[in-house]
């Protein structure tokens, strides 16, 4: 048996597109006489298309490819993830009151459907377990095969039968499940469980499963966990994963490939790249081969978002125009933006005024030089002058706060940015990372503007070693190292520490590392709880983890100056989310990324009863 794993690059809603590829892979496995090939989820139309699933023409669109993929399985087996648009049986709408729709996976071959052994749905399997966490929204989309078997008054496991496949005189007993159909220990039906019980040969698993920070340890943990369950019933499984970019609007999702075989035993015996790339290859359960790791996943993670972003959303090949200041931030972006596109296609813009220093204007223009970038340099002075004098016209004397004067250069550099992108047919990109972002550390209609936010799901800490990364990338100090802290015992060492250097000697306020921890705490999926955090620090275990030396590091190891700063942190967090609703798309990189990934309402810090009671106890500490 011979099966092929076909790891493409599903474009969202290029059907046709999709189906080339599709169609010359298939031929490509016929020329090599494998026995089955296997497509990632959603293969025809893309997975995050949200409310375009509700459109009826687009529905029928999609679904029409299923039988123009089966014409093309003479010979040869092939599993595939699309949209099954026909009711079933007599379920024929969703709890919409639209018709009915279905994420599936499809199993023709001799341009026939795939007999199952129950008899019921020939050639499909419907996705058991909707996921509706995070950006995932398919329970507002899709009926699961749970629902479908609860219409039909069949158990709730009815549908989950093997696929009855036969190939050289030898029959063998195939199950196909949907990507979250794997993951199935929250739910109330363990699909896996259920086909090894009826004693399959080997699982198939498609997936459009999004890349996230570590996301193949909690595979391999999935399958490990199959394994103690299930025992010597655990079937090899198959998983066929998707690669490039799809967008949720609010959020660019990535997804890596991996595409992966594990033996009974839970082992990884087999795989593709782990790099965002296509890749086609073939697995005759005997050539064991496991690709190399990417090393620098994070780096080649925002090197394919940039890419594929301005791949299908600008076609046109703009020029790129960052604000390139000098600080960190740009530095990194400005790299990323090379390393994804090349240098003629990038332009950067350093608008100083009299409280940017020489040291990072220098950072910019050393970095433009190596980059081989064009860079614009001028000052903004004039324009800041004018504005004021434009504002004692309306009877606002220059007597206003300093925060006022701070944002009327942000905005006047987000006007400026604004002009040259329309002067260039440019786009804009946003140099906010993640930290700025959750405290609301940047200018509406200034330093928020932008078409794609690369960085936006990263703490400052991980931009600090994203740009040691690029350093290495490019063989030379790009990025200078003045802008890259050391630690060393416990204690941050600044050449340069990050400032907005908007007005005299300005520092951030963050407490680094202290405060990039409490952040992606709060954020991450399932996401944590502020009152864990108080309870740690009365127990005394928050030391034991990463925070306890920046407490220490910080003085925050006194519980009057703890709470102060955790109250000043969460009310800037929570009293910022107009902002964020403002912001462009992010990158998701972790498991809590601003945007449709971690939703939010605008309803400011509210503070429980336990957490009044816990901030109560470690005051009187």
């Amino acid at each position: 048996m011979k099966i092929s794993l076909a790891q493409i690059n599903v474009e969202s809603g290029k059907c046709e597109q999709n189906f080339q590829k599709i169609k010359t892979l298939i031929q490509q496995a016929k020329d090599e006489q494998v026995d089955i090939i296997v497509f990632p989820e959603m293969c025809i139309s893309g997975y995050l298309l949200h409310d375009k699933f509700l459109d009826d023409a687009f529905c029928n669109y999609i679904a029409s490819y299923n039988e123009k993929i089966k014409a093309l399985s003479a010979g040869i087996g092939i599993v595939f993830g699309n949209l099954h648009y026909q009711a079933i049986q007599d379920v024929k709408y969703g709890r919409d009151g639209r018709k009915a729709r279905f994420n599936a996976v499809f199993f023709a071959c001799d341009k026939k459907w795939v007999k199952k052994e129950n008899e019921q749905l020939d050639g499909i399997h419907i996705k058991h377990l909707n996921p509706d966490y995070r950006f995932f929204d398919d329970s507002r989309y899709f009926l699961s095969g749970i629902e479908v078997s609860n219409h039909l008054y069949q158990k709730m496991d009815a549908l989950i039968s093997p696929f009855i496949f036969e190939r050289n005189g030898k029959i063998y007993r195939i199950g196909l499940e949907v990507c979250e159909d794997l993951w199935s220990f929250d739910y109330s039906v363990d699909v896996t469980s259920v086909y090894a019980q009826q004693g399959i040969d080997f699982l198939i698993n498609v997936s459009t499963s999004p890349y996230t920070r570590n996301k193949e340890h909690s595979r391999h943990r999935q399958i490990k966990k199959h394994v103690e369950h299930l025992g010597d019933k655990m079937p090899v499984v198959f998983y066929v994963n998707a690669v490039g970019m799809q967008n949720t609007g609010k959020n660019i999702v990535l997804f890596d490939g991996d595409s992966s075989v594990y033996n009974t035993q839970g082992d990884l015996v087999f795989s593709l790249n782990d790099r965002f790339k296509e890749e086609y290859r073939v697995y005759d359960f005997k050539n064991n081969a496991i690709a190399e790791r990417c090393e620098n996943k994070i780096l080649a993670a925002l090197t394919c978002a940039i890419y594929e972003f301005d791949r299908q959303i600008f076609p046109f090949k703009p020029k790129w125009v960052i604000g390139l200041s000098g600080g960190i931030d740009s530095c990194v972006n400005a790299a990323l933006l090379v390393k994804a596109l090349g240098n003629e296609r990038v332009i950067g813009y350093n608008m100083a005024t009299k409280y940017n220093s020489q040291m990072t204007k220098n950072n910019a223009r050393i970095l433009a030089d190596k980059l081989n970038i064009e860079i614009r340099e001028g000052s903004i002075e004039n324009i800041n002058d004018a504005t004021l004098t434009t504002m004692q016209n309306y009877g606002y004397e220059n007597t206003y706060d300093s925060l006022v004067y701070e944002n009327i250069q942000a905005r006047i550099r987000g006007h400026l940015l604004s002009s040259f992108a329309s002067i260039e047919n440019g786009v804009i990109i946003n140099n906010a990372n993640k930290i700025e972002v959750a405290l609301g550390y940047c200018t509406l209609y200034g330093d928020s503007i932008g078409a794609i936010s690369p960085i936006g799901d990263l703490s400052k800490v991980q931009v600090f070693e994203l740009a040691k990364q690029l350093n290495e990338y490019f063989g030379d100090e790009i990025i200078s190292k003045s802008l890259i802290p050391e630690v060393i015992d416990d204690e941050i060492y600044w050449q340069m520490p990050p400032s907005a250097e908007l007005k005299d000697e300005q520092l951030d306020p963050m407490k680094w590392y202290y405060h990039d921890y409490i952040i992606q705490m709060l954020l991450d999926y399932p996401t944590g709880n502020i009152e864990k955090l108080l309870e740690s620090y009365l127990d005394g275990t928050i030391y034991e983890g990463p925070l306890g030396p920046w407490i220490k590091y910080y003085g925050l190891d006194n519980g009057i100056s703890f709470i102060e700063d955790l109250e000043w942190l969460l009310n800037k967090m929570y009293g910022s989310v107009f902002k964020r609703i403002q912001m462009p798309p992010i990158v998701v990189l972790s498991r809590g990324a601003f945007g449709s990934d971690y939703r939010e309402s605008q309803l400011g810090f509210l503070k429980t009863s336990t957490y009044e009671a816990l901030k109560l106890k470690i005051l009187s500490l």
